[in-house]
């Protein structure tokens, strides 16, 4: 059972979003729609006639911000600020947000100023536009959102307060996702684009792999220059122009995906350039962010990721291959093993915290509007005339475009397809099959294989099968009859013009020989018949009948009675010669018994019974027109009958003797002749649906054959023979909804992949303060959550149509898809007030559903503003997708452990969530998206908030400016509220508090209980203590809000300096697990800027000193005596056993090892021993015995098994076994630190990693568990901060004060400057 927090929970039901009439009935506290009139806005907070401002204590402040030196840098008098709002907001807000120059009248000078010009703007635009149902709803909605800003429950992001009131068309979304294209213009673009949104304050991120690698031509002969090249132009544009013409720094996110040929380079480039600002710090240059040193190299602008899918994570997880492919025509580039580039990226991002990974497929899984929107760098297409298997028979692609069909899946079922869509032109290829199957596809359209899944067309290989499967037949009925005779046409026949009666007169002439004359009878009466029922009906034609004429070895049957040649033309083409005879789309409208007919006719005319001995047996149909032929293979394997086509089969020959029609022969000139043959089961399968004219020799002779010799099956599979490049052509793909494929040509084909959000679309972004809803009995006010989230959510959609966007598209995408982020801050401080640890299955439990309870009231929102304004423009074309990704948001919150979530919180969760998917269905949504969780870098300064987006505290102790001057040492607020909430009397409470101020940490305070500590975890290590969150604890948190946001979750992991790249490699991997679509990682000490000053510099200060940087050494070998101690042990791993001998030097340390193995003159014995000798040269070259057993211990590979020693029970190798009893023997590893070690085994160990144990903690008895903190050697912290920070924080641009990183970014504790988060 779930179980309150406080005394005094609201009801859960209390202000329920409930509608008049269709919608529902009222409820008090919701926004509420009435017959599309607008929106009912309801009060919660304030009082009609009431100005929310009048409600507050105000005061007149200074805001001051002084550097590291006491120097005031920045500075504003008699600003007015409510009381309630710290010295810290006050100059942040002043500094940052206030507008005009400052000692001008057009200065502002109070919040009032700031936050009505904010609120008037919005309510204005929702006034115009119709948004609410009264003058009375309006007022209702200024007010409310005037109270939520200003009593810090929530904020806007920076754009917003830079600009709305401002400008007249105010540029307000904080996020950009911008395209490039592969042109020297596209290019230009992006930069100019990018350029105009930093200078409004906004972050952009664009996906680069549609640029052509380094080693691809360009149209003049040349090579290009690849996107790393080009990436220089934008970080330098980035570096230059302040984001909101202020200081922060551009927010920018560039992307590449992993099969991109400059892969490589793109995760080295960073690295790269961070050394040679270590080569420059080294030399005596300013460490500093700004410093020359930093300044003068590239990318240190952007965060950069590598897009991966999940069959590249499974490749790393397999140690399988990767292969990148050209970007113009798809051809392959290089092959690596996919871990070999995982361990790049991961020492890229061990060296300066980039790259990091987005996890493509899991993005594609939780896209909203995935028929509008493909993934930029990869589009999957086939060419228009690619005939697709539905329930109504074969369909042209191109012909489908704009409609639904219901088209065949993998599972040979038909499934309903709403979106099919041309995807423009490209590079195309055509795929064939050794049957001769065709489908002209791009490079990247993946194939089902049966040997290998699917696989991209350019990736094929001799040896893999194709999976064929049977199409549909239509619905139209022609008569067995005349669908023969048809088909007879369409081998014998042809359609002639006569002009001898002054007018043009349509003839179609059947020719066979005499002896089938009877087969032209049967004809000859459907002919006669149609004529009868056509003229019937009002066709014009003469009502005689036609006849058969034999002359000599020839029997021929004409006629003109132009209803009966309409109903030929319309299913076949007989008039452009033998080679171009072909079926119109008409005849995939047949229904199977017309099409077996057709086919029984064409079969009649031009098919053959083949016995040629053992093993070749077939029916064949042979034909000059290779388009017909084509076409009877995708129509036999209808039937479940699969032929196979021959071409060419004279050689090339241009003349043939055939006969002249007087008994004798003649050369005639001759196309070239293919041939499509039916053998093994098919061959019996064509003589029970199709088979010959009863009256036809060729009846008898497949009954005769079929009887004499058995069949083995043929199964519907068929070996890749060919790809190869056709040019650039119009391409099409759709979009099967449940097997992810469809039929093309009879060959099973993937769908398209898409992105996770439209390119050229932005979003604008707003965050709730959670610790503004924790009442003062601890208990959480969801009906005020949700009233705040409803008020936030119907002001950023009003922002979408008045705001400004730097081009045309962006503008269009954001119109038509409406995307918005509302997110929040401050769940680490509340996670810790309410006495439960960051890293726990309790606190990961709570963030989701606050999380989940957040996205489903938003969505709601959107679904009643939906039904006053109606859905977005995109939403019916993604209606089916779209709902069911609010249905996979749905299943998730009943995934919540009921265990650890207060019942208010779970039980209006599961309430909205029931309503955000009903009123969805009925009205649809109004934003495609409307959940993010950004790091709220300013904004989190402003709400005054301890902290940011979904990060823990960073620690317990922190300094804050007074407004007189100096600064405040204070212990955290939220350290006494836990406490109480873990049961701790005052006194105790009060002892703790003390003990934290004069040690600036906890750990060890009087009183407190071992297994509360984790609960006072937070993400830096404390001054004077050890304990910091493990950074699996941040991946776990993210895993766990996830399913519950529309897009990601804006946040670095931070770890500790001593993480290795296999730590790293372990975070990326777990975070894939475990469903984000992002993740980044920083490890403390990358970067080389300048150490945490000690004091307040002045005189005296005294300066770090440089390091001079020499050549290397030359390593000398260090000999041993050549009489030593040595140490022999005897081992056995599995069944081998061996002896270790370790000659040491005088001091004791190793240095040789001899490894003899039991079986002497084995590989293994030889191998073991040459590896010794190795490790013995090392030893005595300097290398440490703790790296030898760092990078040897915990290898694994056979021979492996249990062991004789009980400090090391079972070895995963003998080299482990080696180095673990070496680690134990000479460096001190107590064999009960195995399971330590076992930690940081390879990442890729058969079973994946070690999980680290969730932390178990009890509400009701205040428990919590122990192992929530990990810890590491105290150092000292220098600076006037309570915890270490990371050693490479840069100094603020503003202030010169130490940053602490925020996020993706950094933010002065000091003045409220960031490096780029809103």
């Amino acid at each position: 059972m779930a179980r309150d927090l406080g005394n005094e929970g609201t009801s859960v039901n209390e202000g329920m979003a409930v509608l008049e009439g269709a919608m529902g009935t009222k409820g008090r506290n919701e926004i509420e729609v009435e017959r599309r009139s607008g929106l009912r806005f309801p009060r919660l907070f304030t009082r009609a006639g009431v100005n929310p401002f009048d409600e507050v204590e105000w005061e007149l402040r200074s805001a001051s911000i002084a550097n590291e030196h006491g120097k005031v840098v920045f500075e504003q008098k008699d600003v007015e600020f409510p009381k309630l709002w710290s010295q810290m907001a006050t100059n942040v807000v002043t500094s940052k947000y206030f507008r005009g120059q400052i000692g001008t009248p057009q200065r502002e000078r109070s919040v009032k100023q700031l936050i009505g010009r904010v609120t008037k703007t919005i309510a204005g635009w929702g006034r115009a536009q119709a948004y609410f149902a009264s003058e009375m709803d309006v007022q209702a909605f200024e007010d409310e959102l005037t109270h939520i800003l200003l009593h810090q429950k929530a904020s806007f992001n920076s754009p917003v307060w830079f600009n709305c009131g401002v400008e007249t068309k105010p540029q307000c979304s904080a996020c950009f996702i911008n395209s490039v294209d592969d042109t020297m213009e596209g290019i230009l673009n992006l930069a100019k684009t990018e350029g105009l949104l930093f200078k409004w304050g906004s972050g952009t991120g664009t996906n680069f792999s549609a640029l052509r690698s380094s080693r691809e031509h360009i149209g003049g002969g040349g090579t290009a220059s690849g996107p790393v090249s080009f990436m220089k132009g934008f970080d330098a544009f980035a570096g230059v122009i302040k984001s909101g013409g202020r200081t922060r720094r551009a927010a920018k996110m560039v992307i590449l995906n992993a099969d991109h040929p400059d892969i490589v380079d793109y995760i080295k480039c960073k690295a790269e350039e961070e050394k040679k600002a270590w080569a420059l710090i080294d030399a005596g240059y300013d460490p500093s962010l700004n410093g020359p040193a930093y300044a003068s190299i590239f990318f240190q602008n952007s965060n950069n990721s590598v897009r991966v899918t999940d069959e590249f994570m499974r490749a790393v997880e397999e140690d399988g291959s990767w292969t990148t492919h050209a970007v113009t025509d798809g051809r392959p580039m290089d092959t690596f093993k996919a871990r070999d580039l995982m361990n790049m990226i991961c020492d890229a991002a061990h060296q300066c915290g980039d790259p990091g990974l987005q996890f493509d497929t899991t993005v594609n899984d939780w896209h909203t509007c995935p028929n509008t929107a493909r993934i930029n760098a990869s589009n999957p297409c086939v060419t228009g005339d690619t005939l697709v298997a539905t329930s109504d028979g074969l369909r042209r692609i191109e012909d489908l475009v704009g409609s639904t069909a219901r088209v065949i899946g993998a599972d040979g079922a038909p499934h309903l397809v709403t979106d099919i869509f041309p995807t423009g032109t490209k590079q195309v290829y055509r795929l064939r099959s050794r049957a001769g199957f065709e489908v002209r596809l791009t490079a990247d359209h993946k194939v089902l294989t049966l040997n290998r899944g699917d696989v991209a067309a350019r990736d094929l290989e001799a040896g893999d099968r194709l999976m064929l499967q049977p199409s549909g037949f239509g619905r139209r009925s022609l008569g067995d009859r005349l669908a023969l005779a048809i088909g007879v046409a369409m081998g014998d026949g042809c359609l002639t013009r006569s002009h001898s009666t002054g007018r043009v007169q349509e003839i179609v002439m059947l020719t066979m020989s005499s002896g089938e004359d009877r087969i032209l009878d049967d004809i000859a009466g459907a002919v006669n018949t149609e004529k009868g029922l056509r003229r019937a009906v009002g066709a014009v034609g003469r009502a005689d009948d036609v006849h058969v004429r034999v002359a000599g070895s020839i029997s021929r049957l004409r006629f003109s009675s132009q209803p009966v040649v309409d109903a030929f033309k319309e299913i076949a083409v007989l008039d452009e010669g033998s080679c171009a005879k072909r079926l119109t789309d008409a005849a995939f409208d047949l229904d199977r018994p017309s099409v077996a007919a057709l086919l029984r006719g064409l079969f009649t005319a031009d098919g053959t019974v083949a016995n040629y001995g053992e093993k070749s047996q077939y029916v064949a149909l042979d034909s000059s027109s290779l388009e017909l032929l084509r076409q009877v293979q995708v129509l036999l394997l209808s039937f479940g009958i699969k032929a196979k086509l021959y071409t060419e089969r004279r050689g090339g020959a241009s003349t043939a003797m055939l006969p002249d029609g007087r008994g004798g022969s003649r050369e005639y000139p001759v196309s070239e002749m293919n041939s499509l043959r039916i053998s093994r089961s098919s061959r019996v399968i064509f003589e029970r649906e199709i088979g010959f004219h009863a009256e036809s020799p060729k009846a008898a002779a497949l009954r005769a054959l079929n009887d004499e010799f058995a069949t083995y099956r043929d199964e519907l599979t068929d070996e890749i023979e060919s790809v190869e490049p056709l040019g650039e052509e119009p391409v099409y793909d759709l979009t099967e909804p449940v097997t992810s494929h469809f039929v093309a040509n009879g060959v099973v084909i993937h769908n398209c992949s898409e992105y996770m959000f439209l390119d050229d679309s932005a979003c604008n972004l707003a965050s709730v303060n959670l610790m503004k809803f924790v009442r003062a009995d601890g208990a959480f006010d969801t009906a005020a959550y949700k009233h705040v989230c409803g008020t936030l959510i119907t002001a950023q959609e009003i922002v979408v149509d008045n705001a400004s966007y730097p081009t045309p598209m962006i503008e269009k995408n954001s119109h038509d898809f409406r995307p918005l982020g509302l997110g929040y801050a401050n769940l680490g401080a509340l996670l810790m007030s309410w006495g439960i640890p960051y890293d726990s299955e309790a606190g990961r439990s709570v963030a989701g559903a606050l999380t989940a309870l957040m996205h489903g009231h938003a969505s709601a929102t959107s679904a009643r503003i939906a039904a006053a304004k109606g859905p977005f423009a995109g939403y019916e074309k993604n209606r089916e997708p779209m709902l069911r990704v609010i249905r996979k948001h749905h299943a998730a919150v009943e995934k919540l452990d009921s265990t650890y979530v207060p019942t208010e919180i779970l039980d209006a969760a599961r309430a909205t969530w029931n309503e955000c998917e009903a009123l969805g269905v009925e009205h649809g949504y109004r934003n495609a998206q409307v959940t993010v969780i950004a790091p709220t870098g300013t904004i989190a300064f402003m709400m005054d908030c301890d902290t940011t987006g979904i990060e823990p505290d960073i620690a317990l102790v922190k300094y804050k400016k007074l407004s007189g001057g100096g600064m405040l040492k204070i212990v955290n607020n939220t350290v006494p509220e836990a406490l109480r909430r873990l049961g701790y009397g005052e006194e105790a409470v009060n002892r703790i508090v003390r003990y934290i101020d004069e040690h600036e940490t906890i750990e060890g305070a009087p009183g407190l209980k071992d297994e509360h500590l984790p609960v006072f975890d937070c993400a830096f290590k404390p001054r004077n203590g050890a304990r910091s969150i493990h950074y699996l604890g941040h991946i776990r948190m993210m895993e766990a809000v996830q399913p519950f946001i529309s897009g990601a979750i804006s946040k670095t992991v931070n770890m500790p300096e001593d993480a290795s790249p296999q730590d790293i490699a372990h975070a990326y991997l777990e975070s894939w697990k475990g469903g984000l679509k992002a993740v980044a990682v920083y490890r403390d000490g990358s970067k080389r800027s300048q150490p945490l000053s000690t004091s307040k510099d002045d005189k005296g200060a005294q300066r770090p000193t440089l390091q001079v940087v020499q050549a290397p050494a030359v390593p000398r070998r260090r000999r041993l005596p050549d009489e030593r101690k040595s140490i022999t042990h005897k081992f056995s791993v599995g069944s081998h056993d061996g002896y270790l001998t370790v000659g040491m030097y005088e001091d004791g340390t190793p240095g040789e090892i001899f490894i003899v193995m039991a079986k002497a003159g084995s590989t293994l014995s030889g191998v073991m021993d040459s590896f010794a000798t190795a490790v013995s040269l090392g030893l005595q070259h300097g290398v440490s015995l703790e790296l030898f057993v760092s990078k040897f211990a915990h290898v694994r590979f056979e021979p492996h098994g249990f062991t004789k020693n009980s400090d090391i029970p079972i070895a995963k190798s003998i080299v482990d076994y080696i180095f673990r009893w070496l680690g134990i023997k000479f460096l001190g590893h107590h064999p009960a630190s195995a399971s330590h070690e076992a930690a940081k085994d390879d990442i890729f160990e058969a079973g994946g990693v070690r999980p680290v144990a969730d932390t178990q903690l009890s509400l009701i008895n205040g428990g919590a568990d122990a192992n929530g903190g990990n810890g590491g050697a105290k150092t000292k912290a220098e600076g006037d901060r309570a915890f270490v920070s990371e050693t490479d924080a840069p100094p603020c641009s503003d202030c010169g004060s130490i940053m602490v990183r925020r996020g993706a970014c950094y933010a002065c504790l000091n003045c409220g400057t960031t490096s780029g988060c809103s």
